[in-house]
């Protein structure tokens, strides 16, 4: 039985990540650490038989993947449905200044407890209802084949959990360092399991 393996990419750095303020669907380009670790990662992927790119259409992870797939030689496929959890109002601020308008967010969180972003945002669930169609798509159009997926921190860690059966909010992975990746392992008939997760990229070589 084949199996098709993904890379959920995470973007680098950008500012807001630096200053810890939530970027959410806010397009935010990456800083100067930034480019240094999706040169990284490219370096790092560099020698592995992907088949396809695969990117949200956010700045950050649109640059990210295209310093990746330039090194393989590939173009690369933008989605927006790939976008990071809507976080509404929220957007550009600390969770310090979240909580002063959202008192209880943090216990919420890390209780594990699925809630909405903001009155204008996503939940979890909403989150990967619209995430998982597309990496539905991905991986019926490549199967048996390596497909690389550039996208976001949160959306990727809960994607992933979903894939094998953790519930959503689950903190079980944590969220995806800058320029790290998780790779997930899908067969045939749709059984997945995590490979790795939160791979760091070498920076220096």
């Amino acid at each position: 039985m084949r199996t098709t393996t993904l890379v959920l990419l995470r973007h680098g750095q950008t500012e807001w990540n630096d200053t810890g303020r939530m970027q959410g669907q806010a397009d935010v380009e990456l800083d100067a650490v930034g480019v240094e670790q999706a040169h990284a990662a490219a370096r790092t992927l560099g020698g592995r038989d992907f088949t396809a790119v695969y990117s949200s259409d956010l700045v950050r992870a649109r640059h990210t993947a295209e310093v990746v797939a330039g090194d393989l030689g590939l173009p690369v496929v933008l989605d927006h449905r790939l976008q990071e959890i809507n976080v509404g109002s929220w957007s550009g601020l600390t969770r310090r200044e979240i909580e002063v308008e959202y008192p209880g967010f943090a216990e919420m969180y890390f209780a594990g407890q699925d809630f909405r972003r903001s009155a204008t945002g996503e939940t979890v669930a909403e989150m990967v209802a619209r995430v998982s169609p597309a990496i539905r798509e991905i991986v019926d159009r490549h199967r048996g084949h390596e497909v690389l997926v550039v996208g976001h921190g949160f959306c990727f860690a809960q994607l992933a959990q979903h894939l094998v059966g953790i519930p959503a909010q689950s903190r079980i992975l944590g969220g995806l360092r800058n320029g790290h990746w998780s790779e997930i392992g899908i067969t045939d008939d749709d059984v997945a399991w995590v490979i790795s997760h939160n791979v760091p990229p070498h920076l220096h070589g």
